[in-house]
């Protein structure tokens, strides 16, 4: 079990709390300066990763203090709870490190995996930093989460399947239709589905890309971050005609692509994709010469098969988490002498500059260089002196159940409560 390092969490998630109960926590970019501000009267460590499906405070208290406590003293001052209180977790010690990794590998996500919590975790230690709220405790605990993160992608197969609907229906595409950097791609539809297959196509690199709308207003909107075409509903036909693949995914009660909108094919195949829920596009066409449709039960077992392909990661990812764990806590260890070592050295650079300007005193008048060669003198000899001490305090660190200890007999050894020197 991790060693207790007075962290605390307290949380809510899509995992038992609505939209309208998370959004309560959600803290606008301008008022988090002054929420940091306020947690600095308790806690010498604070961040805040506040997602769609999650807003979850990490807070360090050193000494004494109480994480949990301060936490919830800044969040009840900070916010109404009346109405949240029942909806949050709360996490302390060892459970908080292990949370947040799981976290960081997309195991607490509503969509087994996804990427972009990554960033999300990422960035909220970047905030933390910009508002010198972390510690080195919580510094080493989202580093450690981080790392974690990115080793669960790389080292699993846990990145490499789609997470949505309109990710595996362009991973079908690569399959049917070729890489996307030879293909001229057609959008058809902005909405929440559609949006989403364009954001994804803006990442790729593909031959064209166009996107077709009723408001030509918001293609054009879609287009401008991808450098791509835009077009309005009436010229479908001409849409379809330049296209190598069509994703249609609009909104509409109604067939949108029928017989009538699909031009002759006799020098290129066409490859449709009907992701709408009623249909966007008529099924005669897949009669047409050199005309592939494929609807959203055609995707059924990628989908499938991708969600099972996640689940079957898990194990290796835990096993990952566990290793992270132990590394961190040999890490969280050695954080503990640091002080120590801190105040060694200080005081040992306090006793040299103190010894040297005695003897440079009593020599007299020296040649620059002799002094410059007595000050490297001085200067490796307490490096020498401790090189050693220094090593050991950390190793000791690393493997010892009581790393306190320690600091607490070079503490005394070396009388480093009193800062006062016998000179």
């Amino acid at each position: 079990m991790m060693t207790d390092y007075s962290l605390g969490l307290i949380g809510i998630s899509h995992k038992a709390a609505p939209v309208a109960v998370r959004e309560q926590l959600a803290l606008p970019p301008h008022a988090r300066s002054q929420f940091f501000t306020k947690a600095r009267s308790s806690l010498d460590g604070l961040a805040v990763l506040s997602t769609c499906n999650r807003v979850e405070f990490y807070g360090h208290a050193d000494g004494s203090g109480s994480a949990d406590e301060a936490l919830h003293f800044l969040l009840n001052t900070s916010f109404d709870l009346s109405t949240v209180q029942p909806y949050l977790y709360r996490k302390q010690a060892g459970e908080v490190p292990r949370h947040l990794m799981r976290v960081a590998c997309g195991l607490d996500s509503m969509v087994l995996g996804e990427p972009q919590i990554l960033g999300q975790v990422s960035a909220s230690l970047r905030s933390a930093e910009t508002a010198s709220l972390a510690s080195p405790r919580l510094n080493a605990i989202f580093r450690a989460a981080v790392r974690a993160g990115k080793r669960a992608r790389q080292e699993t197969a846990l990145g490499r399947f789609p997470v949505s609907v309109a990710s595996v229906a362009i991973d079908r595409i690569r399959v049917e239709a070729g890489p996307l950097s030879h293909l001229h791609v057609a959008v058809l539809g902005t909405g929440e589905m559609g949006s989403l297959a364009g954001k994804i196509l803006r990442k790729e690199v593909t031959a064209r890309l166009t996107f077709v709308n009723r408001s030509l207003e918001r293609a054009e909107a879609l287009a401008a971050d991808a450098c791509a075409q835009a077009m309005p509903l009436e010229e479908l036909r001409a849409a379809v005609a330049q296209a190598d693949v069509l994703i249609s995914a609009s909104d509409a009660p109604h067939l949108v692509v029928e017989t009538e909108h699909i031009s002759p094919r006799t020098d290129r195949p066409l490859l449709l994709v009907d992701l709408a829920v009623p249909r966007d596009i008529d099924p005669a066409v897949n009669r047409l010469p050199n005309v592939t449709l494929l609807d959203i039960d055609h995707l059924r077992t990628d989908i499938a098969q991708s969600k099972a392909a996640r689940q079957a990661e898990i194990p290796q990812v835990e096993q990952i988490i566990e290793r992270e764990l132990g590394l961190l806590d040999r890490r969280l260890r050695t954080l503990e002498v640091e002080p120590i070592i801190s105040g060694l050295r200080q005081k040992a650079e306090s006793i040299r500059q103190a010894e040297l300007t005695r003897t440079l005193a009593a020599l007299g008048p020296l040649d620059p260089e002799v002094v410059q060669q007595i000050e490297h003198f001085s200067n490796a000899l307490v490096n020498k002196l401790l090189h050693e001490p220094t090593l050991r305090l950390r190793k000791d660190a690393e493997n010892d159940d009581n790393p306190k200890l320690d600091s607490h007999i070079i503490s005394r050894l070396f009388d480093l409560q009193n800062s006062s020197l016998n000179e």
